[in-house]
């Protein structure tokens, strides 16, 4: 795989880099992943690599993984170091609890990932049939998003491999994307892969994947059915209702989870566990909006 230093951003004043990992004592605590909104790597870089870049002072990453093998990785801050990846309008920290301090901030406990995809479709970006349905993590905005390339995902996963030979106490269960710490101001990475790219980067494929079949509110209504909380709308109804927000919110209560009624990567955590291993997609959860379009 290819890896470029091309970019990396000093460590300097100005610049949106720290050193060390000291305010989350010593190490990262987890992986955020993101999309770059932009259709290519060299756009990312503008934006917030190098010395230069257009956010400079105000937003960096570890890496830049770009669609295909030709464009490959950047290195933009070292593993060693913390980027300035997320942290505004934060809420939530990288284990789904509420934050408690500054300190709980994505930019000083994470390692932040950028991958190349536009997100979701809108007027520049129209979507192709084989975009994938998914939601908001508070379940109010659906979306159609730009699926990953099948090299991204081998890019991804030696980046992954990078990571844990960094810091190999990072395990499955602690990569997340910028909407789990920041829902309902971010929307990245609905629909990402991780159970393809976590099973690559652990070399386990039993790791479940807890994530693609509650991506739309159908899924994760009818995970919540199994789990026989309700009442709930019929699971053909893909919109998400203020029933099913109660009946998530039952949910977290009993799971000792904060009851915010958001769907984020620990609550998808939670309700396989609940479900003893198991989240079934509903029968008819591979329909897709576009399949109706003229």
């Amino acid at each position: 795989m290819r890896f470029s230093d091309e970019w990396m951003i000093p460590v300097a004043p100005g610049q949106a880099v720290d050193w060390g990992w000291a305010p989350s004592g010593g190490a990262p605590k987890a992986v955020t992943w993101h999309w770059t909104a932009t259709a290519d790597l060299a756009r990312c870089d503008a934006l917030i690599g190098g010395a230069s870049a257009e956010r400079q002072g105000r937003a960096s990453a570890h890496y830049g993984i770009g669609r295909s093998f030709e464009e490959g990785i950047h290195r933009y801050v070292s593993l060693a170091n913390r980027s300035w990846h997320a942290g505004k309008n934060q809420t939530l920290r990288w284990d789904g609890r509420p934050m408690e301090s500054e300190d709980d901030k994505g930019a000083r406990t994470c390692i932040g990932v950028e991958t190349v995809n536009v997100g979701f479709a809108r007027d520049e970006f129209p979507a192709d049939r084989d975009w994938i349905s998914a939601a908001s993590v508070d379940g109010r905005r659906r979306m159609l998003v730009q699926p990953w390339t099948e090299e991204q995902v081998e890019l991804m996963i030696a980046v992954g491999w990078e990571i844990i030979g960094r810091w190999p106490h990072l395990g499955p269960r602690d990569h997340h994307g910028h909407h789990d710490l920041c829902p309902g101001y971010k929307l990245d990475v609905a629909g990402f892969p991780f159970a393809r790219v976590l099973r690559g980067i652990y070399q386990d494929e039993s790791i479940p994947d807890v994530w693609s079949g509650v991506w739309t509110p159908r899924g994760r209504r009818a995970a919540l059915r199994q789990l026989r909380y309700g009442p709930l709308p019929p699971v053909d109804v893909d919109v998400w209702t203020r029933l099913d927000d109660l009946a998530l919110r039952r949910f977290q209560a009993d799971q000792d989870h904060q009851p915010d009624g958001l769907w984020t990567t620990a609550v998808s955590w939670k309700v396989w566990e609940a479900q003893g291993g198991n989240i079934s997609l509903p029968p008819d959860s591979s329909s897709h909006p576009l399949d109706d379009r003229a």
